[in-house]
């Protein structure tokens, strides 16, 4: 079985939520929705729902409530060369990454004050970015953005698989 769409019912208790944002016309700001497109060719099982997003809001939560794990996927600028990835956990190290500015409305020290505030622990959440190049409108991705859009998938299976390990619910 391959993972749950948007749509579909909601996961089980203690899914794995992967939330892609990006928007395609934007050039670089488009790396998530090419992340969701090649997590979908993956068999990832029904625990695991990747959704793909324009923005972030509230609506989130009410997709994802019974999730234990969520991976956050973006573009972000961090001051890096363009195309490096970072996969960070809210629980590890963050105090000194709450400048780093993801692509969408939903800010980084936003999203670690709605995790404590819906009771979600912050080492559940991670994210996974990347340093773009080029955000003007327009289609495609900058080189160094599309080079790493496999480490990208990667950091996100392997932040899958370490949730897989852990304990759930």
């Amino acid at each position: 079985m391959s993972a749950k769409r948007e749509g579909g019912p909601k996961p089980p208790k203690g899914s794995c939520v992967v939330v892609c944002l990006g928007n395609p016309l934007m050039r670089d700001d488009g790396a998530g929705v090419e992340v969701a497109r090649a997590l979908r060719r993956i068999d990832l099982g029904s625990h695991v729902l990747i959704l793909e997003r324009q923005t972030t809001d509230l609506s989130l939560l009410a997709e994802a409530e019974e999730a234990s794990k969520f991976v956050i996927v973006d573009a972000a600028v961090a001051g890096n060369r363009p195309g490096t990835v970072a996969r960070l956990s809210l629980g590890v190290g963050l105090r000194g990454r709450l400048k780093l500015r993801l692509s969408h409305e939903l800010g980084l020290a936003d999203l670690l004050s709605l995790t404590k505030t819906v009771g979600i622990p912050p080492a559940s959440v991670t994210l996974v970015v990347v340093e773009p190049e080029d955000c003007s409108p327009g289609e495609g991705l900058s080189k160094p953005v599309a080079d790493a859009i496999p480490s990208m998938v990667g950091e996100v299976l392997d932040a899958i698989r370490g949730w897989r390990r852990g304990p759930r619910p």
